[in-house]
């Protein structure tokens, strides 16, 4: 029995067409401003979806979704200590970590000085009056007070200052050439 050529050239199409999209890796674009860390890839391609999460702790899922209940573009990662929930709102980027049994271990925020808390900012810009603030990263533990790390620089250095508990100290400092 000949089968119709038609039918032949659509089932070849489709097949083809079927091979090629299972072989295009996805690729997700990341911004150069992003925090750099050891991450792998994403543990899950399609966010929300129930293979999404088939590597992740049940326990770190549900927290999640307790604590971020309206976030839906998170991506997942493998660290070396557990697994990174990350995503941005409201242009502040957070990376929630939970450690492998999924227990919460912290958040990191980071963000530009327009959302520093006013008191911080005003501590930090009374002694460092000439810096500007290039970046925050507020990092947030269970059981710990609440720590800023603020990133700056004027004409002649570069500075980072911890500030926790009102209190504040030069991390690092890096002069200009």
């Amino acid at each position: 029995m000949k089968t119709p050529p038609l039918a032949l050239i659509i089932c070849s199409v489709f097949t083809l067409t079927g091979i090629v999209a299972l072989a295009q890796p996805t690729f997700k674009k990341q911004a150069l401003n992003d925090v750099a860390t050891i991450e792998t890839p994403p543990v899950a391609a399609a966010p929300n979806s129930m293979a999404a999460f088939r590597n992740i702790p049940v326990k770190a899922v549900r927290s999640f979704r307790n604590s971020w209940q309206y976030v839906d573009n998170e991506s997942w990662y493998k660290i070396p200590d557990g697994y990174r929930a990350r995503f941005t709102e409201d242009h502040v980027l957070y990376l929630v970590n939970y450690n492998k049994n999924g227990k919460w271990l912290s958040t990191l925020r980071q963000y530009d000085e327009t959302k520093l808390d006013r008191t911080v900012r005003g501590q930090v810009k009374s002694v460092y009056y000439d810096y500007n603030i290039l970046l925050i990263e507020e990092i947030e533990q269970p059981l710990k007070p609440l720590t800023y790390i603020i990133h700056m620089e004027d004409k002649t250095s570069f500075k980072n200052i911890r500030v926790c508990d009102r209190e504040m100290e030069v991390v690092t400092e890096i002069n200009k050439l």
